[in-house]
């Protein structure tokens, strides 16, 4: 039995420098995000879109989201809970009625 290690094979380590530059660019415009929030100023679409692109990637490699990025989710999860409750609130009366 050989006690050399395994070493990760150029691909394995192609995909973590991608992963990890998928980190510090998202952490950088989730910073940017947090920043004209705070200022009150208009986020572009397109910087959420990359921002929820990051994290599902992330995600799906099993990396755990930079605080910024996480704090971005949580705030859309949070919009789209209460997004869902106000439609629902809207069609209260329509309920138990048949189409």
């Amino acid at each position: 039995m050989s006690s050399e290690p395994v070493m990760p094979s150029s691909e394995k380590v192609d995909t973590l420098d991608r992963l990890s530059e998928v980190t510090r660019l998202a952490t950088l415009l989730a910073d940017q995000v947090l920043a004209a929030q705070a200022a009150d100023q208009l986020v572009p679409k397109a910087h959420i879109n990359a921002l929820l692109d990051a994290a599902i990637i992330l995600d799906k490699y099993e990396v755990e989201l930079p605080a910024p990025l996480g704090q971005i989710v949580d705030q859309i999860s949070d919009a789209e809970d209460e997004e869902a409750g106000r439609l629902a609130w809207l069609f209260r009366p329509f309920q138990g009625t048949k189409a």
